[in-house]
């Protein structure tokens, strides 16, 4: 990290850091009951102070409280103990209450330092009633609507004891108690965690609204920004992308790199993807946005509004509750309100920040907008924030105990508002590595748009980071732009560049013509290796095609392809022929049996779909090497076989010919019928021929001599503990029809081997399945009928 550059970065956070709104995370106002008319729909219209027989009555038609987890609404009243009264149920009369209402929410606005020129709309969303013992654990709001910033609880006047609201942001808690006789509203941004302590007494009452940020704001409610201080963050933010990055001290072999292509400034406040918005920014934040904004223009830099994703690991120990530790406002009574465990997870002690990572997933540019998906890891030494994370509530933590060579480690994850930056010169690169697929549009539109040369040198600045971007990528539009764009760049080592990232399993018969259109540009030899270093590359993502599913299809690319010439369809059939005669190999290997035939077995289609395709490209050479390579006195082949024949039974006759399926037909005819003519075995016989792949150990002679011998069903044999798992081994993963158990009396204990029915049971399966592919495979010879 360079010393300088890191300087920079966090200059600029200190010089952000003084500057903010004159508004705070939370904020209450009082109002008198006056111009509030509430009944309730079963009890009536309420009296204010409301009565405890009144209180009494709302708790019976009420309905226990739900809570949201994630995307699912759960009921537990060791979380949430409450008595919740649904808005359709409760009538104000809103013309009255707004004298009030409307006034109160426009201070509140001011008070949480909300932008002039917006409104706060408050939207009733329910009635809660706790009575005694009943509380709601520290939880975070929802954000229900694009424009929610917050929500709103007011409190009815009752008399009761406890029930003190808790508001936390930043590590700062503020309490609220509420007033026996105004009305009491508490306001605070929808990010902020906060929790309802028990009631000890009597019926705590309250309304609950959304708060919902409308208009056009005039320009946040900041502390005036002196024009100096804008110079200097500008001045900060041209050292940082203007220094080199530095190697780590430790690296002494290292030398620095290009100046970083970005600046990430973390938030305050936490947002979400519908609500993040220049016009929505919340406390500080909106009052060191336009901050931001002005020095990215005194430094020709372009800034994003983006929502981040921080994970930090910390070493932590079990807290000392005689001293003081960070955090331990938060813990107590939040932390035990989850689990049986000792301590709650904000009772341990943090001591040293081991890692930690930061992701950005969406942005909307200055000019406000939706925001826009993207995915990119942020480097350490692009970092900076005013406030660091473990000031903050995260939305998640994990513990991990000591394990022996580590341990003791709390994970937390946050989600943060951030703005990016960085210079104009570079824009296309930044914005391309967080978004490779808008990149792509951009660069096909400019190349067919008359601007190649434009096109050539914005694509030319992909190449430090486009290989990493573009494998985050899995669908099959982005490897179909990422053709087009290539073919359009009309240079063949940018077309390299862009297309080597790419897996040889996405490429489709809707790819052909742009792969032609490709090898006439850039000739046989480009395109000959381009396909090997599709080859060579592993699957990426979970619902990736796997390579044999791939060559399964490959005679539908081939079919395409060879419309224009043999030549590309002929690479991709020699290729998958390379590739499946290796997996062949590996397969025939595998144990227990079962797994060999299962893998061989999944090979079939892709056998049928490959020397369908040198009938295809008239390739008789490879057509005639693959059936020699198949054509084996072995029937460990005979899965993989008669899963070939069963995929080629849905071709013309004269087509199955050309590819030599025919031949395998007829092989895999006579194997079964040699099979078949071995006679059965005789009563009272018990040998097991000997697994392929023996071991030439003493052991395993003396085990196979077991095996082979037909009057002996059962062996007693003592051995020491070593050498009887090395025998359990080999009965295991060769999946001998042998019981095998250790009779635990004398020294060494004795293993006891017996031969089981199962024997008899797999021949005779064996012997039914070959009948029936024999009977089937001759039909299919004569034309009569398909393999089953």
């Amino acid at each position: 990290m360079a010393t300088v550059s890191a300087s920079a970065r966090h200059r600029l956070a200190r010089l952000l850091e003084d500057i903010g709104v004159e508004g705070d995370f939370s904020a209450r106002e009082t109002a008198p009951v006056d111009d509030l008319c509430l009944e309730v729909r079963g009890v009536g219209r309420l009296a204010l102070p409301v009565p405890d027989d009144q209180a009494s009555q709302l708790c019976r038609i009420g309905r226990p409280a739900r809570y949201g987890q994630g995307d699912k609404t759960l009921l537990d009243p060791a979380v949430r103990n409450t008595w919740e009264i649904p808005r359709s149920r409760v009538k104000i009369d809103q013309r009255q209450w707004n004298r009030t209402l409307l006034p109160v929410v426009d201070r509140l606005r001011r008070d949480l330092g909300l932008p002039d020129g917006c409104q706060l709309r408050a939207e009733l969303h329910s009635m809660l009633v706790y009575g005694p013992g009943q509380f709601f654990v520290p939880h975070q709001d929802s954000e229900k609507a694009d424009d929610m910033v917050g929500s709103l609880v007011m409190t009815v006047p009752s008399v009761f004891t406890g029930g003190s609201l808790l508001v936390e942001h930043r590590g700062e808690v503020t309490t609220y108690r509420s007033s026996k006789t105004l009305l009491s509203f508490v306001a605070f941004y929808a990010d902020c965690r906060h929790e309802i302590r028990p009631v000890t007494s009597g019926h705590r009452i309250v309304l609950t609204y959304n708060l919902h940020l409308r208009g056009t704001a005039a320009g946040p409610t900041t502390t005036a920004a002196p024009p100096a201080t804008v110079e200097a963050v500008a001045r900060c933010l041209d050292e940082h992308f203007t220094t080199p990055i530095e190697a780590p001290q430790w690296r002494h072999d290292v030398s620095p790199t290009e100046p970083p292509n970005r600046l990430v400034y973390l938030l305050d406040y936490e947002y979400t993807q519908r609500g993040l918005s220049w016009a929505r920014l919340k406390g500080d934040d909106a009052g060191r946005a336009p901050v931001v904004q002005a020095a990215a223009a005194h430094a020709d830099c372009d800034v994003v509004l983006a929502l981040a994703d921080v994970h930090e690991v910390w070493s932590c120990s079990e807290p000392d509750w005689g001293r003081p530790h960070y955090g331990s406002r938060r813990r107590s009574y939040r932390s035990s309100s989850f689990g049986d465990d000792q301590y709650g997870l904000d009772d341990y002690d943090l001591e040293e920040l081991i890692d930690w990572s930061v992701t950005l997933d969406h942005w909307i540019p200055a000019s406000d907008g939706p925001a826009e998906p993207i995915v990119t890891i942020v480097g350490d030494h692009e970092v900076c924030e005013s406030t660091p994370s473990v000031g903050l509530q995260p939305y998640s933590s994990e513990y991990e105990g000591y394990m022996g060579n580590y341990g003791n480690t709390m994970d937390r994850w946050y989600h943060r508002g951030a703005l990016v930056l960085w210079p104009r010169s570079r824009s296309f690169a930044v914005r391309a590595e967080a978004a490779p697929r808008s990149a792509l549009n951009e660069l096909l539109s400019d190349a067919r748009g008359g601007n190649l040369g434009g096109a050539r040198e914005k694509a030319a600045t992909l190449a430090p980071f486009w290989a990493s971007a573009a494998s985050g990528e899995h669908t099959a539009s982005f490897f179909t732009a990422a053709l087009r764009v290539a073919q359009a760049l009309d240079d063949p080592e940018l077309a390299s560049m862009l297309l080597a990232p790419f897996s040889l399993v996405q490429l489709a018969p809707t790819h052909a013509k742009t792969l032609i259109a490709l090898d006439r540009s850039y000739g046989s030899a480009f395109t000959s290796q381009l396909i090997t270093t599709w080859s060579s590359q592993p699957l990426r993502g979970s619902r990736a095609t796997s390579r044999p599913e791939w060559i399964a299809t490959l005679d539908r690319l081939c079919d395409r392809l060879s419309a224009t010439g043999n030549a590309l369809a002929r690479l991709l059939t020699q290729d998958a022929w390379a590739w499946l005669q290796a997996a062949i190999s590996r397969h025939r290997i595998l144990n227990p049996p079962s797994r060999r035939n299962e893998a061989l077995e999944e090979l079939g289609p892709a056998v049928t779909a490959v020397l369908h395709s040198t009938a295809i490209v008239d390739d008789g050479d490879l057509r005639n090497e693959i059936i020699s390579a198949l054509d084996e006195d072995s029937d460990d082949l005979l899965p993989c076989l008669t899963r070939t024949l069963r995929a080629a039974s849905s071709l013309e006759p004269a087509t199955r010919t050309a590819a030599g399926l025919d031949h395998i037909a007829r092989h895999c005819a006579a194997r079964l019928r040699t099979r078949l003519s071995r006679p059965a075995r005789a009563n009272g016989d018990w040998s097991i021929a000997v697994p392929t792949g023996w071991h030439n150990c003493p052991l395993c002679e003396t085990l196979a001599g077991f095996l082979t011998d037909p009057t002996r069903k059962t062996m007693d044999w003592p051995l020491a503990e070593d050498k009887r798992r090395h025998i359990h081994s080999m009965i295991d993963t060769t999946e001998l029809p042998v019981h095998h158990q250790t009779r635990r009396t004398g020294r060494p204990y004795t293993l006891v081997l017996t031969k089981t029915d199962a024997l008899l049971e797999q021949e005779q399966r064996e012997r039914h399945r070959d009948t029936t592919y024999l009977v089937a495979i001759e039909a299919l010879l004569e034309g009569r009928t398909a393999l089953p």
